[in-house]
């Protein structure tokens, strides 16, 4: 029988939207930028994942989904099925995070398609431990629950035992949270808002970013335009000078 340890204390760790089943299961499976009904999620559930969700962002819901994964150790498959999403190519962007990892500088996923896959609040340690915790089984595109039940129960077949090294425990979203801790009248909860205002929050911040990088690069092209004219103007007047004197040595001038 395949070795277990316990996950960390409160598993999972990372907010989202997820269903949760025995954390001593090996799969995850992300439903990327769709939803499994929820007949479909307990199949999945039962055929031996240990958590299916969604993810939706390739910055904050690729990290949200590092910190799940290492700190359950059990955790040795994740299966990236469902729909790919459009602009933040979240898949596309995990798959690249899985093979290619994230530039230690720029803290950018190598190679990624999405429009800002940055990878800035879990270090770079937490993202190398889940390159070398998971197998990735790449189902993009797939959403028959048949399918991926299938898939699951085959990595279940071959659980090689948990991850040698305990949970890794690092902390996501946490900023964002605390903002969205509204005092909503007559003492409600503000939990059932938390979903829409956590989606508020990533938009901004995704918004805010691309805005900055569009800033950046239009300061680039001015002053790559303004070295042209000045590289220009040196040039003409290598070619000009000599001329110039030629010109005036034969008395032309």
């Amino acid at each position: 029988m395949a070795e277990k340890k316990e996950p960390a204390e409160g598993w999972p760790v990372a907010t989202g939207d997820y269903e949760v089943g025995d954390p001593k299961n090996p799969v995850a499976v992300s439903s990327s930028g769709g939803h499994f009904s929820d007949a479909g999620v307990k199949e999945l559930l039962d055929a031996g994942a240990a958590l299916v969700g969604s993810c939706k962002t390739e910055n904050i819901g690729l990290e949200k989904q590092v910190a799940n994964i290492i700190s359950n150790p059990n955790i040795r498959f994740y299966v990236l099925a469902g729909p790919e999403v459009p602009g933040h190519v979240c898949a596309g962007s995990l798959l690249k995070m899985h093979e290619k990892g994230v530039d230690t500088e720029s803290h950018k996923i190598v190679d990624a398609p999405g429009a800002i896959p940055f990878i800035e609040n879990v270090p770079h340690e937490a993202v190398e431990r889940f390159r070398q915790q998971v197998e990735i089984i790449a189902m993009v595109g797939v959403e028959d629950i048949g399918a991926i039940k299938a898939k699951v129960q085959e990595c279940v077949g071959k659980d090689p035992g948990a991850f040698p090294e305990d949970p890794m425990v690092v902390k996501v979203g946490e900023e964002e949270e605390e903002a969205a801790e509204l005092e909503m009248p007559l003492a409600m909860s503000a939990d059932p808002f938390m979903g829409t205002i956590t989606g508020a929050v990533e938009s901004a911040r995704y918004k805010s970013q691309m805005l900055a990088r569009d800033y950046k690069l239009s300061m680039a092209i001015s002053k790559n335009t303004v070295l042209g004219l000045v590289a220009g103007f040196l040039l003409a007047s290598v070619v000009a000078i000599p001329f110039i004197a030629y010109l005036a040595l034969t008395g032309v001038i």
